[in-house]
């Protein structure tokens, strides 16, 4: 296999191999076209290096072995550098990696959680499975506080697909929060202070603890209908249940009354009746 060329298509810097010169290509033109971020009115004018990996294992040796075996691209905005791997989803994949650029461009640090849940959002990755998924560890009774997201989301595939849509959840129900500014006033503070406890302070007048309570209660409201719908299902199984037992327990003492009449109930025999 010929080694790694590159291909210039305006401020990116392609790097791809041979069999992949097309795809490298289209997705450069992809990264160097202007995007309209959640929350930044900025144009995005800084040169990005995208890299498209012909491989997992490829993938894996350029980003130094440190993300998850799952994953299919990876940021690093120290560098302006997205690595992808090819694969079907790649242009979605782009579009989230690209939102991580341009948000840590304005933004110096942010939680995980959120970091994420922005690009989900950016990328339009919330779909219906996510809510399912939000669903399902609803009734395994897990509604995780958001500093458990940020952990799970270097987990297996299954925990980490699950705290992706807890994570957009959140970030969506921060820009509802926005109103028709929707993340520009949060997005805006933290770009200034870089702390993001003080910035939903001074933007939404809830501490962190306080947004944390508020969205733990909007997930239950918004997506618990499987829960509900489960707890139904258990208390009818409880009545029903309760039920069938009250009524082999009375068929029980029944039959055994039944059998006591038999052995001791003699029917009297009437006049001119014969035996």
């Amino acid at each position: 296999m010929q080694g790694p060329q590159t291909v210039q298509v305006g401020r990116v810097t392609a790097v791809y191999w041979p069999q992949h010169a097309g795809p490298a290509a289209a997705l450069a033109r992809m990264a160097d076209a202007e995007h309209q971020w959640p929350g930044l009115t900025d144009p995005s004018d800084y040169r990005i290096r995208l890299v498209l990996a012909p491989s997992a294992h490829v993938f894996d040796s350029v980003t130094g072995g440190r993300l998850p075996g799952w994953g299919a691209g990876a940021a690093f905005p120290a560098t302006n550098t997205i690595v992808l791997v090819f694969g079907p989803d790649m242009h979605q994949v782009l579009v989230h990696e690209l939102a991580h650029l341009a948000l840590r461009r304005h933004v110096r640090f942010v939680p995980r959680w959120f970091d994420e849940g922005y690009a989900s959002r950016a990328a339009g990755e919330w779909k219906r499975l996510d809510a399912l998924r939000i669903n399902w560890s609803l009734v395994r009774g897990r509604a995780p506080l958001l500093e458990g997201i940020s952990r799970e989301l270097r987990l297996g595939a299954a925990r980490a697909n699950a705290a992706y849509a807890f994570a957009t959840s959140a970030v969506l129900m921060l820009e509802r929060l926005g109103g028709d500014r929707g993340l520009e006033p949060l997005v805006t503070r933290l770009g200034v202070t870089g702390d993001f406890d003080g910035a939903l302070r001074a933007t939404y007048h809830v501490t962190l603890e306080g947004f944390e309570e508020m969205w733990r209660k909007d997930v239950r409201s918004r997506h618990g209908w499987l829960l509900m719908a489960t707890s139904f299902s258990m208390f009818w199984s409880v009545v029903g249940g309760a039920v069938v037992l009250v009524w082999f327990r009375r068929r029980k003492v029944n039959s055994a009354r039944k059998e006591a009449l038999d052995e001791s109930w003699i029917v009297p025999k009437e006049p001119g009746a014969t035996s």
